[in-house]
């Protein structure tokens, strides 16, 4: 342990550690139970008490049900979000997760809604976004409760049902609930996040013929398509599956042909994963069109289009797209198309992109710099909404103090890192993110998972136990940190 630890701060780490040897195995067994609930937030499917459908409400009750049990004061915010309670003080310190996830997608080689335990490693939907932090902030109050470590403030989590849509959760909550003095966001990765690009969810319409009407592909705007098919009624099965064989290019080893009655259909697959980090991923449109081109399969009243979409997504980062922004505080822009849709009655593909923008590049700028590109498709805007960038300056004090307390406690020497990530600092006031996401290692990765398995978003998400318990000991002594600091504000 450091010496940048007081003695009191060196005093509870063991202390800590066995209680969570203690509690772990329960922990598990808790989260398998949370796992089973697709809780895919909805909002098309709301009703008064459960605004964003009913697995959401059905998680959320069970979420609140378990603290109960454990002894600690609930709130329901009108099924938006729900608060646990711990302490009798006049103020809180917030502990920020959500109990939403995206939708499972495919190509899953475990069930996505049962907990598989593989060693140290457990597999399904949301056990690392962010259901399984969300469970480590429980057992973080309970941990504190049964140490007796003494604080002035009450520790509150608030858990959201809409991070992974609108966030339209805690955008409610931070008007209607009581936001705490400050909160920390436990849905990224240690060490501080002190800025959050802008992201823009936009709407984009082309005109096209049948063949793309009838296309679809992808489950989420923020997650990268990871299979693509299109329908070819007048292909030749016999002659394409032998000539697919033949791909040199991008499509080679990622495309399959199945016959139909009239014609075939084409499968490509690509590497799902998060629209923000899109290093390692594959685009299964992209795929699809790549090897639409290099086996000539497309007319030439659609290739035009077709080849302007395979460039279009050749760079996650904007190139292609004319809109390659990028500064020092925060990196370059990421976009994603997300989701494709063909509406055949009015010959219309329509496209959802999700692009993450630099926090000193304003929206506007985006935008005017993408319509300059596809207008000469003939592709228009139809709607967009704009979530501005988080930013806090490195010298804030709650920065430092959370900044100082994983370098105390790691060993190391890390600064504060920017993001394409969008997490609840966006919409409630005082609230920053701190972990409890791990640098990926031989040890804490999965060798039995293929390539491109065992990320949020994609398929067979995993996580490492005890690298998510690890972050108990940080969040403790960061509790008291801030607590004290608070108090001396006061």
């Amino acid at each position: 342990m450091t010496s940048s630890l007081s003695t009191q701060e060196q005093a509870l780490i063991p202390a800590i550690e066995q209680w969570i040897e203690q509690h772990r195995e329960q922990l598990i067994e808790d989260l398998a139970s949370w796992i089973e609930i697709p809780s895919i937030s909805r909002a098309d499917r709301g009703v008064e008490g459960a605004p964003f459908g009913a697995e959401c409400q059905q998680i959320l009750e069970r979420a609140l049900t378990l603290a109960q049990q454990a002894g600690f004061t609930t709130e329901n915010h009108q099924g938006y979000a729900g608060s646990v309670i711990y302490g009798n003080h006049a103020k809180d310190i917030g502990l920020i997760g959500h109990l939403d996830v995206v939708p499972p997608g495919d190509n899953w080689l475990y069930p996505p809604f049962t907990l598989t335990r593989k060693g140290e490693f457990v597999i399904g939907r949301g056990v690392a976004d962010n259901k399984g932090p969300a469970i480590a902030d429980l057992y973080l109050l309970k941990l504190i409760r049964d140490l007796n470590i003494p604080l002035s403030h009450n520790l509150r989590i608030v858990y959201g049902l809409a991070e992974e849509t609108n966030m339209a959760d805690l955008a409610w909550y931070s008007q209607h609930g009581p936001v705490p003095e400050v909160s920390i966001v436990t849905d990224g990765r240690f060490p501080v996040n002190n800025a959050q690009k802008g992201q823009i969810t936009l709407h984009l319409a082309a005109p096209v013929s049948p063949l793309l009407a009838n296309f679809s592909a992808g489950i989420a705007s923020n997650s990268v398509p990871e299979r693509a098919s299109i329908e070819l009624p007048d292909g030749d099965f016999s002659a394409v599956n032998e000539r697919i064989a033949t791909l040199s290019g991008l499509s080679a080893g990622r495309l399959t042909a199945e016959p139909l009655t009239s014609g075939l259909r084409l499968n490509a697959e690509g590497i799902a994963g998060h629209a923000a980090f899109p290093e390692g991923t594959l685009s299964a449109v992209r795929v699809l069109f790549s090897a639409l081109l290099e086996l000539k399969l497309v007319n030439d009243h659609d290739r035009p289009l077709i080849t302007f979409f395979e460039r279009f997504l050749r760079s996650p980062f904007g190139e292609q797209a004319g809109i390659a922004f990028a500064d020092e505080e925060s990196g370059k822009l990421t976009f994603n198309a997300g989701i494709w849709s063909g509406d055949a009655a009015n010959n219309t593909l329509n496209i959802t992109l999700d692009i993450r923008y630099p926090v000193l590049t304003r929206a506007e700028q985006v935008l005017a710099a993408l319509q300059e590109t596809v207008a000469p498709q003939g592709i228009t805007l139809t709607s967009w909404r704009d979530v501005p960038p988080f930013y806090l300056p490195v010298d804030d004090r709650r920065i430092q103090l959370l900044q100082q307390t994983w370098n105390d406690l790691s060993g190391r020497d890390d600064k504060p890192y920017a993001m394409g990530g969008v997490t609840h600092s966006k919409v409630l006031p005082r609230a920053i993110t701190f972990g409890p996401g791990y640098a990926r290692t031989p040890e804490t990765s999965p060798d039995f998972l293929p390539a491109g398995h065992g990320l949020p978003h994609g398929a067979d998400e995993v996580v490492h136990i005890p690298s998510l318990l690890a972050a108990l000991p940080v969040y403790v002594i960061a509790l008291i940190r801030l607590d004290r600091w608070l108090q001396s504000q006061s």
